[in-house]
């Protein structure tokens, strides 16, 4: 017996441990997660060292548990996802919802550069190129209107083709003037040409812009605009002359998207000066069918665009 009495209670040792461990464990804390911001956070629990997934059928993935717990970020996209779970024989699966596009992205790109290139011009030749926008979508608007026109009769004929001579000889003239401002544009572009968005951005989420003054984030499928994540350092909103360039920034960037910048930054100033240190709520607003969402950090402010 005395022989046998270690055997006895290194065994019970070994069932105690063996009964600590349990069956394996998979659990997550929702299985349907609506589209938001960028990417969506799924949260679950596992008493494994790992648990892996796949997203739509893809390649399998592997996240490590921390405490029981493991996070998993997936990129928002225009249609309904599946994400499915499993470890050690347990399985999960939980769908996210699809996200709307906000836009085209080589249209929000142009919109974007022109503003910024135009608004780093001197403020005489701002005025200049504001003058020659407003020349040309004229110019087009009635070429648009005079080509509709229908001739029935030979004075009309005649009233025609001096209305589409004296078109031509405005659209010279804006031309020429065109040209004694591209010196000038070239150099506002050349000053700000690492604030402009790339021609031909990667799939997926990543930064267009980093700077120490701002950073723009894109999730961005094909030319379709997904969703857009403006980060701003809260040191640089403290002093007028940093907080000039990025109410500027932010302007351009809602007016690309088709928002009215205008009552954006009404909203957004109004936001900024009712949101108390102990708010968890995000302050949200509309404009034109967009939702601007704003998140806080003791060092980041955060301004999401999504659809």
């Amino acid at each position: 017996m005395k022989k046998l009495m270690p055997l006895v209670v290194a065994a019970a040792s070994l069932m105690v441990i063996l009964s600590g461990c349990g069956k394996p464990t998979l659990t997550v804390s929702d299985h349907h997660l609506s589209a938001n911001a960028l990417a969506v956070t799924l949260k679950g629990k596992s008493n494994q060292k790992q648990v892996d997934y796949t997203v739509n059928g893809g390649t399998k993935q592997t996240v490590k548990t921390n405490s029981g717990a493991f996070v998993i970020s997936v990129p928002t996209k225009n249609y309904q996802q599946t994400v499915k779970l499993s470890t050690d024989g347990k399985h999960q699966v939980v769908t996210v919802a699809k996200t709307n596009v906000i836009g085209n992205y080589q249209k929000m790109r142009t919109s974007y550069n022109q503003g910024l290139t135009g608004a780093a011009l001197p403020k005489k030749d701002q005025q200049l190129a504001q003058s020659m926008a407003k020349q040309g979508a004229q110019l087009k608007k009635e070429a648009a209107e005079l080509k509709a026109t229908k001739a029935t009769d030979m004075a009309a004929m005649q009233a025609k083709a001096q209305k589409a001579a004296a078109l031509q000889k405005q659209a010279a003239k804006l031309k020429q003037t065109q040209e004694q401002l591209a010196p000038a544009m070239k150099k506002a572009k050349a000053s700000v040409s690492d604030q402009l968005l790339p021609a031909n951005p990667k799939d997926g989420i990543h930064n267009l812009i980093d700077t120490n003054k701002m950073t723009l984030r894109i999730n961005l499928s094909g030319d379709k605009v997904l969703g857009i994540a403006m980060m701003v350092p809260v040191n640089s909103l403290k002093h007028k002359k940093d907080l000039k360039p990025f109410i500027m920034s932010f302007s351009i960037l809602t007016n690309s998207v088709g928002a009215n910048a205008k009552h954006v930054l009404n909203k957004f100033q109004k936001e900024a000066k009712a949101k108390k240190s102990s708010s968890t709520t995000a302050p949200k607003f509309h404009s034109n069918g967009l939702l601007f969402s704003l998140g806080y950090s003791t060092s980041t402010l955060y301004i999401f665009i999504t659809k």
